[in-house]
């Protein structure tokens, strides 16, 4: 028992430096980039319903919600496409204008071995990585027949049974799993459901209020052949089916969501071939609330591509190429409008990176890359009169070649210590929503909203940042911290647009400008280990976003919108490697750093309590946990969304929550 305490103890005190941010570590000659992770004991220990809710566990992670799932991840200030999200390193993009369906959601919990995080412009490898990079690892098989079974419930009905079985012989390996996820609509400190929240037009049915708020299916199933290290294939697909997903502070619910992945890897020696293809499937429509007007949307992403790599010694070199292809019709009364014309944003891209260890003390990470990527909307479909109303273009194509590339320095002087600077440059081009989408209101209920237009004349956002960081073991403590500033050069912000050309179709919109913005701010975590074991963590995060104004465009407040306030978390945890307890606080400052322009509001600070336990025993684990404990009410500020189908209504979180996971693995 004793040396297993003093395993953990050990396992504690490096763990936060084994997922630092600002770690690089060697391993003979490799040295990888800073990166953290999550794993999937992480998830199992809370009531995330999905991996955005799971990530706030990282410090300089939020969420956004929408309803009791699919929320969406934000990394520091950025989120939606100014963040990577991959699958295994493949790509998977959302279809809903809405992003009800954002990437990480279109993967359970229990396909997932681990969530690696990379802040910030320091991955070459991967276009559009402009704020960082999250790359959702799935399981994989190992030797001889193994299984698990695991079973979470809790408050609201949840309920979500899974099951893995993997087999191993020799070279082949292959894998095969389903879970299932359901949810009633949880209550809020309050003790109002969630479909309470929304009034007016947007209020939902009184006979839905209790329905359901989420139901999905999802299968899996892997299979490769590895006759030695470094060289195989490996071939998987994943079937996702969501029903009936509820999303309260939107006009529509979405009765149907459909995603299918579908990857291959090829690996001999020193090269890797990644291919995939991605399909997403969407309806959304307004059936379960009051207005009168029917509302729908039906929206399809298709994804293809592939990744060729060569690495020899300190050297990666590389190819990219993908197609995103995406389209969604509306309807609106009896009036049907094609609002993404059939898109495709077809990138080519050329990487190289070089990792080498100067000295005992010294290690540098340089990358560079090209891009050329091109944008082009079905010219047939585009609503280019309304393009030409705001913006004075008819424009639906647009090809744009840029470089991206970092540098890298980690520093220790000695063995507790190590220090880190890296500057970063990426850029991400303009969706096919915020370059060619087109919805006219006029005439209808929602006039009153103004309509809503992509701009064909976006350039890219580029983000030139400069990272600092330091890492400190001691014998008992550690202590891992980052600051960074960055400047996004146009960066995309949606704003109030005024007609320039009257073409009877409209006299405002909310569309997108581009803008300089500026972001700064920092994490930090550390770890005390009172004793063998009894453990104190806690950790903080903080960023802050100003824009410049431009009072032609209506662009007056420099506040960027969406950006999360000052985050603190302590947590006191008792862990002898059989049986763990553990009491958690969450607070967060008042953000009332808002942008006004679009009507963000400010949003009240808040605190909560966690408490969980949990152990294993033999093939049995068990975590069982109350979150929300004093029943807070309160709002997260990310509640807010400014898409074209937003009700205004903000989403309070969840009040007192219960929940129990059982594991059996054999």
């Amino acid at each position: 028992m004793k040396d297993l305490r003093l395993k953990l103890l050990l396992s504690l005190l490096t763990a936060p430096f084994a997922l630092s941010a600002q770690e690089v570590v060697l391993e003979k000659v490799e040295i990888k980039v800073r990166k953290e992770i999550l794993t999937e004991r992480d998830v199992r220990e809370s009531f995330a319903k999905d991996p955005a809710e799971a990530l706030t566990r990282i410090e300089g992670i939020w969420k956004l919600r929408k309803g009791g799932i699919a929320n969406d991840i934000v990394l520091r200030a950025f989120q939606r496409e100014n963040l990577n999200v991959l699958f295994d390193g493949a790509r998977i993009y959302q279809a809903c204008p809405n992003r009800m369906d954002p990437p990480a959601f279109h993967i359970d919990f229990s396909e997932v071995k681990e969530i690696e995080v990379v802040r910030g412009p320091f991955d070459v490898r991967n276009y559009g990585s402009l704020g960082g990079t999250v790359n959702i690892k799935t399981v994989e098989p190992k030797e001889g027949f193994h299984g698990r079974f695991n079973v979470a419930g809790g408050s609201f009905r949840y309920f979500n049974p899974s099951l893995n079985l993997s087999y191993g012989s020799g070279p082949f390996y292959g894998l095969v799993g389903h879970s299932y996820r359901y949810s009633k609509p949880y209550r809020t400190g309050e003790g109002k459901r969630f479909t309470e929240y929304p009034t007016g037009n947007n209020a939902y049915r009184s006979d839905v209020r209790d329905g359901t708020a989420f139901s999905i299916n999802t299968s899996w199933v892997k299979a490769g052949f590895k006759p030695r290290k470094g060289t195989g294939v490996e071939i998987s697909y994943t079937a996702q089916r969501a029903r009936d997903v509820l999303y309260p502070y939107l006009m529509m619910d979405s009765p149907e969501d459909n995603a299918d992945r579908l990857n291959l890897t090829v690996e001999l020696k020193n090269l890797k071939l990644t291919a995939y293809y991605a399909y997403v499937y969407h309806r959304m429509n307004n059936e379960k609330r009051v207005n009168p007007v029917f509302l729908e949307t039906v929206a399809k992403s298709k994804t293809y591509g592939s990744k060729l790599e060569y690495s020899s010694g300190p050297f990666t070199a590389g190819l990219e190429a993908f197609v995103w292809n995406w389209k969604a019709e509306t309807t609106m009364g009896t009036m049907l409008q094609n609002t993404i014309p059939d898109v495709d944003l077809a990138n080519v891209g050329l990487f190289g990176e070089y990792r080498k260890a100067l000295s005992d003390r010294l290690r540098l990470v340089v990358g560079v890359r090209l891009d050329s990527t091109k944008t082009e909307a079905n010219r047939s479909l585009a609503n280019t009169d309304l393009y030409y109303t705001y913006h004075n273009t008819r424009s639906t194509s647009k090809t744009d070649v840029y470089p991206s590339g970092n540098l890298q320095l980690f520093y220790a002087p000695d063995r507790s210590l190590e220090l880190f600077a890296g500057v970063g440059y990426a850029v991400r081009v303009p969706s096919a929503q915020e370059r060619y989408f087109a919805l006219n209101r006029s005439g209808m209920q929602e006039a009153m909203m103004g309509d809503w237009v992509g701009n064909p004349n976006l350039k890219p956002s580029k983000n030139a940042e400069v990272d600092l960081g330091v890492s400190w073991k001691g014998s008992r403590a550690n202590l891992s911290a980052t600051v960074f500033y960055s400047f996004v050069g146009d960066f995309i912000t949606v704003y109030n647009q005024g007609n320039v050309n009257n073409t009877g179709l409209g006299t405002k919109a909310r569309s997108y400008a581009n803008v300089d913005a500026r972001f700064y701010g920092g994490e930090a975590k550390t770890t005390l280990a009172l004793s063998e074991t009894l453990f104190l963590d806690g950790g903080i995060s903080y960023v802050r976003g100003k824009k410049t104004t431009d009072p032609s465009r209506n662009i007056n407040d420099e506040d960027v919108a969406e950006i999360p306030p000052l985050r603190v978390r302590v947590a006191l945890r008792y862990d002898t490697g059989v049986f763990f307890g553990e009491v958690e606080g969450i607070a967060s400052a008042t953000q009332n750093k808002v942008d006004e322009d679009l009507g963000e509001s400010k949003t009240s600070g808040w605190g909560v309590l966690n408490v969980r336990a949990g152990g294993e025993r033999g093939s049995f684990r068990i975590t069982a946990g109350v979150e929300n404990l004093l029943d807070k009410f309160y709002y997260e500020h990310l509640s807010y969304l400014r898409d074209p189908f937003s009700t205004g209504t903000r989403v309070p979180e969840p009040g007192r929550s219960f929940y129990l996971n059982v594991s059996y693995m054999f």
